[in-house]
């Protein structure tokens, strides 16, 4: 008698999280299970909850009430083994730092702090580099770089770390064609290698055709699950609550976005 198949390994586990900021509720007894090895997308209107979700996981900030377990730990605990990219306007632009300096504070936390980073984190910081297609760059300060050019620096350091679950805060946010190619191909190459990957997204045209999950937030989780049931007219009518029109052929997976009331 053959023994089942066992099921593979939740990535996250999520149960009844509520974080309120003063007497207003930013997420409300969310519960969602994330299978590892999972491309999810993040979606929802501005103010829905989308960085506030993305900070409970990375223990940035403390729930009112529910869980977040990281592989079945405590976000304390499972420190190292998430990496995040955060959005392009917390980061200091002008601070005096390079490409590679980015890239090489990814190893920071699988170094003891008395000792210096060695061969083997600058070979690893070098090849995260070459992924996100910034390799040439390696001496240039940060500040001197274009905005999409400065996005896949910070996924290279996420890279670096080598952690098993990437977050990443609207990385696809006002960068150009290359750039969103080179994220497009960093995510696929992530998930291929087993890692588990959420991101925050605002573009529900590409939506379907970036993630194999989708995540649709408003203070509550809504739906979570393959694209296609996810995007679903009347799921997005009661979220947008009537400011977005999206017209889905379920078939072709093709969805065209109009974030503008008609009249």
């Amino acid at each position: 008698m053959t023994s089942p198949t066992p099921s593979p390994p939740f990535a996250i586990e999520i149960a009844n999280l509520t974080v309120s900021y003063g007497p207003v509720p930013a997420l409300l007894d969310i519960s969602v299970k994330i299978p590892a090895g999972s491309l999810v997308g993040i979606i929802g209107p501005n103010g829905s909850g989308k960085s506030t979700f993305i900070k409970s996981i990375l223990g940035f900030v403390r729930p009112d009430v529910g869980e977040v377990k990281i592989f079945g730990e405590s976000a304390e605990q499972a420190k190292g083994q998430v990496a995040y990219v955060p959005q392009r306007g917390s980061v200091d632009w002008d601070f005096p730092i390079t490409v590679r300096e980015v890239a090489m504070m990814g190893r920071y936390g699988a170094v003891p702090w008395w000792k210096d980073l060695g061969r083997r984190d600058r070979q690893i910081a070098d090849q995260a580099l070459e992924m996100v297609r910034m390799q040439e760059f390696a001496h240039r300060q940060i500040g001197q770089l274009s905005g999409g050019q400065q996005q896949r620096v910070f996924m290279a350091r996420a890279m670096a770390q080598g952690a098993e679950i990437l977050l990443l805060d609207e990385p696809f946010a006002g960068v150009d064609a290359a750039t969103e190619r080179a994220i497009l191909d960093v995510l696929a190459q992530t998930k291929k290698a087993g890692r588990t990957l959420l991101v925050v997204h605002h573009d529900l045209a590409t939506a379907a055709e970036y993630f194999d999950r989708l995540l649709l937030l408003k203070q509550r989780l809504f739906a979570f699950g393959p694209p296609q049931a996810v995007l679903h007219p009347r799921l997005l009518s009661e979220v947008y609550e009537g400011n977005l029109r999206v017209f889905a052929d379920m078939q072709s997976r093709e969805f065209v976005a109009d974030d503008e009331v008609s009249r």
